[in-house]
């Protein structure tokens, strides 16, 4: 889920607003520096990897709370029947941080392909929810 792609999600105030912050910090650090390249990089829905490469947004969620939300989220369609497999998107920062200097990219959005008509929806493992 990105703040940046979607409206505000309930219960979700606080990390939409530091997002929001993190964007004007990107923005003051380019009128600081400006001889520096900085990249805002709006990353869709992806699951993580394995390991130390999984997600931890939802690691200290009250389970109650998270289910009232969740709720809430798939009745107003939020949620995407599409993830982004995350060995693509390392491979799009890998370039973004290799690109050369001539190259000056202030906003990339990587965001997952919309899911064929009746396709199944993206399997998550075990404890993605968790992580």
């Amino acid at each position: 889920m990105s703040a940046s792609l979607t409206p505000p999600w309930p219960g979700l105030g606080a990390y939409a607003v530091s997002k929001a912050a993190l964007d004007k910090l990107v923005e003051a650090w380019r009128a600081e520096n400006p001889a520096v390249g900085f990249t805002r990089v709006i990353v869709g829905d992806c699951a993580g990897g394995e390991g130390d490469s999984m997600t931890g947004f939802a690691n200290d969620w009250d389970m109650d709370r998270a289910i009232e939300f969740g709720t809430k989220w798939a009745e107003r369609k939020y949620l995407s029947d599409s993830l982004i497999e995350v060995e693509e998107l390392v491979t799009v920062i890998d370039s973004l941080i290799r690109h050369g200097e001539s190259l000056s990219l202030h906003s990339v959005t990587v965001a997952p392909r919309p899911a064929p008509c009746g396709a199944p929806p993206p399997r998550l493992e075990q404890g993605a929810l968790e992580s």
